[in-house]
């Protein structure tokens, strides 16, 4: 959090301790205090915008995963407040903290004070500590002073979706356009193991009317895998019943049914898909040759190598050898062969 102090008072040097409080509340519980109504948090929103008229277009981080992003910002990528509304929304469901994370934040401010790195005085931060613990830590406004000055106009969003703002309201101007022809918008999410593919498709499930198509339905079953498949870059998928089931289905919105392979049960299953104008094609090997150019969007993550091992071990412990030994060697054979990250259009890291 001293990390955070200081950028903070460089920001905003005329801070009051109730602007400091504020900060505290907000990056630990985020945006737990918004109403639960959509709607509510839209009209407000919308309101704001056309009233303030907030003149920061950018994004602050305030520690805890959080993140200030000036509504002017919205205007400046071109993303609908509607579609900020559901991120605010699903921030708030990601929105936890605890009193003890807050007051290890008031500490950190209470430090700052001691070492006279703020122009703060210790009889003016114990006094409000004490008067603002005894009215039951509340959410609170910015000072006066602090209005005037900055003209604060923000709304605290989780970091997870701040960071990929430019990706939302790219998505959501294909999708208006797409809508308007009769088309579709195609995405192919791949990349390295771990690195966050599936979160990232389930993200896109929250806030978007789309189809989330997992590639993970599409391994080859056991009697498929042969020594001369799996020694192609990217053998180890079927290639053919996704070009067979899935790739025609994709160029107008249309229902169709795909087989989903369980390589846990060596079963397979069918999977009904309604017809939406957004797809997302979420998995290793979603961007394979094969398939030729059936995207709008290429989108990567990626992960380092130590951070990858981490995961598998947390995620799949039983089966880490299977993943470092034959799985993961088999993925980076086929990203660096078919130079799958050198054709995407954002790269996310973990």
């Amino acid at each position: 959090m001293e990390r955070i102090i200081k950028k903070q008072y460089k920001l905003y040097p005329e801070s009051e301790m109730a602007d400091w409080f504020k900060l505290f509340c907000q990056s630990e519980f985020g945006n737990a205090h918004i109403p639960e109504d959509k709607n509510s948090n839209f009209i407000a929103l919308k309101d704001e915008i056309e009233d303030k008229k907030s003149n920061k277009t950018d994004i602050e981080d305030i520690g805890n995963g959080n993140v200030r992003v000036h509504l002017g910002y919205l205007k400046k990528i071109g993303l609908s407040q509607e579609l900020f509304t559901e991120i605010m929304m699903q921030s708030r469901l990601l929105s936890k903290g605890t009193r003890e994370g807050f007051s290890d934040k008031v500490k950190a401010l209470e430090k700052a004070v001691k070492e006279s790195s703020l122009p703060i005085t210790e009889e003016e931060f114990y006094t409000f500590k004490e008067s603002y613990y005894a009215a039951g830590c509340r959410l609170i406004s910015h000072s006066e002073r602090y209005k005037a000055l900055y003209n604060p106009s923000y709304r605290v969003i989780r970091a997870e979706y701040a960071n990929k703002m430019k990706l939302w309201a790219k998505v959501e101007k294909l999708q208006n356009k797409a809508r308007i022809s009769g088309t579709t918008v195609n995405i192919a999410i791949d990349g390295k193991s771990t690195a966050g593919k599936s979160y990232l498709g389930d993200m896109f499930s929250k806030i978007f009317d789309c189809n989330v198509i997992h590639m993970d339905h599409f391994f080859l079953q056991s009697h498929q895998r042969t020594m001369e498949r799996l020694l192609q870059p990217g053998g180890n998928i079927d290639y053919e019943r996704f070009q067979k089931e899935v790739i025609p289905n994709l160029k107008s919105p249309t229902d169709f049914t795909h087989h989903a392979y369980n390589c846990h049960t060596n079963e397979m299953s069918e999977i009904k898909i309604c017809a939406k104008t957004l797809n997302i094609i979420e998995g290793a090997y979603s961007m394979h040759p094969y398939f030729g150019d059936i995207y709008d969007l290429r989108i990567f993550m990626d992960i380092d190598k130590e951070t990858q091992f981490k995961r598998i071990l947390k995620r799949s412990g039983e089966l880490y050898k299977s993943f470092t030994n034959r799985w993961i060697p088999s993925e980076n054979e086929y990203i660096e062969s078919f130079k799958i990250k050198d054709q995407c259009d954002f790269i996310f890291k973990a």
